[in-house]
């Protein structure tokens, strides 16, 4: 328990070290989600992208953030094949003193802070009103488990090759 605890307060002092930004609030617990241990970006988290529905209809992040013009919403394109390059360590449009993923701290993520918590520290939780259903935590956790990872391109298994869970310390 002691160690969940110091993951909120690392949530906490993480957003109020930026500057005039919030600390993130409302966030989802994950904490007692079995982590993945190895996970296929392009199956697993592109696949959230094109359709995290489960309420047996058919909604995915790229229903908004696509690349037709002028430009995705956000200017974040998740589609299949562009999505990483636009994800990994690339500054967010909305503020640029977030990186949308910081690959091994999801806690510096802004792509898992807006599915994990209502206030991320900048705009709102995604998806947008529920849309579709919004995420799961099991959902939210495998994009967590993603980034602590290395948020690599292909099949991840660094972090927890040796049986080390670093989710352990989220709230």
């Amino acid at each position: 328990m002691a160690m969940r605890a110091w993951g909120l307060v690392l949530l906490v002092l993480g957003g109020a070290a930026r500057t005039g930004t919030p600390a993130p609030s409302g966030c989802t617990r994950i904490a007692d989600i079995a982590p993945q241990y190895t996970i296929t970006y392009g199956a697993a988290v592109q696949g959230l992208f094109d359709d995290y529905a489960t309420n047996g209809g058919s909604a995915g992040c790229v229903d908004c953030h696509f690349a037709p013009p002028p430009e995705p919403s956000g200017g974040l394109d998740l589609s299949a094949g562009a999505s990483w390059a636009h994800l990994v360590n690339v500054p967010s449009q909305a503020d640029p003193q977030f990186l949308y993923v910081v690959p091994g701290d999801p806690l510096r993520s802004l792509l898992f802070l807006k599915v994990n918590c209502d206030n991320p520290g900048v705009g709102g939780r995604m998806p947008l009103f529920g849309y579709g259903g919004g995420l799961l935590p099991e959902q939210q956790a495998l994009i967590y488990d993603w980034i602590a990872n290395g948020a690599l391109p292909g099949t991840s298994d660094t972090v927890y090759r040796d049986g080390f869970d670093l989710r352990g310390l989220v709230p």
